[in-house]
């Protein structure tokens, strides 16, 4: 494989698990700042190491492998702060965080897939609830409904998500 080619896979797998590893970053630390700065460093490593990475293997868990790493050099550096956690915690910690954020990676793209089959009107409603945080009076003056046609759409709208992922994912609950 050229190594513009790999070059390219690389970019795309880091841009697509970033938000993964920020959630992983997070989860390590106690300050926002600190996480701020073990991903930053995360992603310089993951750079620097780019070459190491093959493209025929999982990214996320590699990834996750060198932000420990950095996350335990950050600590040592950091030693003098109250809120740093000792080693073997941060490691555990690590463990459990690692499975998680896997776990909504998968999630995250069900619910990609799963809004990619509503109706534009669906997703209006959705866009403008949850991303635009408009209240649902507001929603139903600007659609012409009534609030609790809103209320109703919404929870259904929920309901067919859920399911949706679940399904996308073989699991039920």
């Amino acid at each position: 494989m050229s190594s513009t080619s790999q070059e390219t896979r690389f970019i795309e797998a880091l841009t697509r698990h970033q938000p993964a590893l920020e959630a992983f970053c997070h989860a390590l630390v106690a300050r926002r700042e600190d996480a701020r700065e073990i991903l930053q460093g995360t992603c310089v490593k993951l750079w620097e190491k780019a070459g190491d990475w093959d493209p025929e293997t999982a990214f996320l868990p590699w990834a996750f492998t060198v932000s420990r790493f950095v996350a335990l050099s950050h600590a040592r550096d950091k030693t003098r702060d109250r809120l740093i956690f000792d080693e073997d915690v941060m490691l555990a910690m690590a463990d459990e965080t690692e499975t998680a954020v896997a776990g909504n990676s998968a999630r995250r793209e069900a619910l990609d897939v799963c809004l990619k089959r509503l109706q534009p009107q669906q997703l209006g409603v959705l866009n403008a609830h949850y991303l635009e945080g408009r209240g649902v009076s507001e929603i139903a003056r600007a659609t012409g409904r009534g609030e609790s046609a809103i209320k109703m759409t919404l929870l259904r709208l929920r309901q067919l998500l859920r399911q949706c992922i679940e399904h996308q994912l073989g699991t039920t609950s």
